[in-house]
């Protein structure tokens, strides 16, 4: 009984942290961005199977594909907060998993667990993330990791559930191809049948993605010259992660000095940042913590190669305020998981106390600035739906969301 109290508890306390950073995804749900576009709207109009089996961008996205079928079979009043729903859930799991006596092997301190959960939970520099179905790719992301560096499992309940949320992670985004080192080395260092099933699902996963992605032929990526430059690396990594992961996108906006060069503080904490990380991978007890510095470079270095953005040179547009913010969340959270490590027990003593000032701007300024995320402007969603109902059969109707300028067109049944 006092176990599943503290379940309870544990679920209710993350569910309603994540709901007050974004509180009007429940009370005023509506569409986002390609929630509505893309995988609302193709379920509606062709099918909630036909639209299941179609890559998007590249790849597969069957989170978002299956909450799109749920959305089908509410109908299209109730389907905003559906996708809403599984959007908080989704984003719930990694920090719940986190608490979970699944991670002590790599947090045995139940403490710091729960304080990592809830820099997960608060995490600045991430509204592109919150509470939308098209970016919970990234939490399930974060949540595969955790799997596969986790305790092996005792019960085939644990297992069973373990595989499930690999496969829909894993065929849901394209990051699941830089867990297979990952689960590479945890196999390799274990040897056990169960870290060899691990790696086959994740495998297996990035294997049809990959196949997805090189069939599409990279989904349509921009073709905008990217312009890679040392200085606006450093620039990305100093503003977004360093500035933007500590003290939250505010403070990141107003260091940097317009749509241009971003002045010389940005890049030499980026300096800062690769030289510290490099040198916890070294110095570090940590096997987990030196796992997920190699996942956060490689997804960097991932979106850094090949990054979504319009604005050209890409990599001048990505050192901008706004600008690309899924990409930065797992590297962030692995410099802030470094941060967390070294303020505990770093070997040299001025390396803790520079990891624990910066551990006091998180939580103290980046956390409290960055929380509440701006609300989507009420576009009216529910005379929305009743122009389409009030539509003839066969007509398309042209529904508003969020951001400016987005629409989803759906057929009249």
């Amino acid at each position: 009984m006092k176990r599943a109290a503290t379940i309870c508890g544990s679920v209710s306390i993350v569910l309603a942290l994540i709901v007050s950073r974004r509180p009007d995804a429940l009370t005023n749900p509506q569409f986002w961005a390609e929630d509505g576009r893309l995988w609302f709207a193709a379920a509606h109009n062709r099918g909630p199977l036909v639209a299941l089996l179609e890559p998007a961008a590249g790849y597969f996205q069957t989170f978002s594909r299956l909450t799109a079928a749920a959305g089908v079979a509410v109908g299209l009043r109730a389907a905003p907060l559906v996708f809403n729903v599984a959007a908080i859930v989704g984003q719930a799991l990694p920090p719940l998993y986190l608490l979970s006596s699944r991670l002590a092997g790599a947090i045995p301190d139940w403490r710091l667990r729960a304080l990592a959960a809830l820099i997960l939970i608060g995490l600045p520099n991430s509204f592109e993330v919150q509470s939308n179905v098209t970016n919970v790719q990234t939490h399930l992301a974060i949540l595969g990791f955790l799997i596969v560096v986790a305790d092996a499992p005792r019960r085939r309940a644990w297992a069973a559930c373990d595989l499930l949320l690999l496969i829909v992670g894993g065929l849901s985004g394209p990051t699941y191809v830089f867990l297979v080192p990952v689960a590479i080395a945890v196999w390799w260092r274990e040897r056990s049948t169960w870290r060899l099933v691990v790696l086959a699902t994740v495998a297996a996963t990035a294997v049809v993605q990959t196949v997805a992605f090189l069939t599409a032929d990279g989904g349509g990526r921009f073709a905008t010259p990217l312009e890679p430059t040392v200085r606006r690396f450093f620039g990305i990594v100093g503003g977004h992660i360093v500035v933007g992961g500590l003290a939250g996108a505010p403070v990141h906006g107003r260091l940097f000095l317009g749509q241009g060069d971003p002045g010389p503080l940005l890049p030499a904490l980026g300096v800062v940042c690769v030289l510290a990380v490099a040198r916890a991978f070294v110095v570090t007890s940590s096997f987990a913590l030196r796992l997920l510095i190699v996942f956060g470079v490689l997804v960097l270095g991932a979106a850094l190669t090949s990054p979504a953005v319009d604005a050209a040179p890409r990599w001048q547009a990505l050192q901008w305020r706004d600008v690309g913010i899924r990409y930065w969340v797992i590297p962030t959270v692995a410099f802030l998981a470094v941060v967390l490590r070294s303020a505990c027990a770093d070997p040299w003593r001025g390396a803790r106390w520079v990891a624990r000032v910066a551990l006091a701007v998180l939580v103290l300024v980046g956390m409290p600035l960055d929380w509440r995320v701006k609300a989507r402007p009420d576009l009216r969603f529910a005379d929305q739906v009743e122009r389409y109902e009030d539509a003839p059969p066969g007509s398309v109707v042209r529904i508003p969301i969020p951001p400016a300028g987005w629409e989803m067109r759906l057929r009249k049944r």
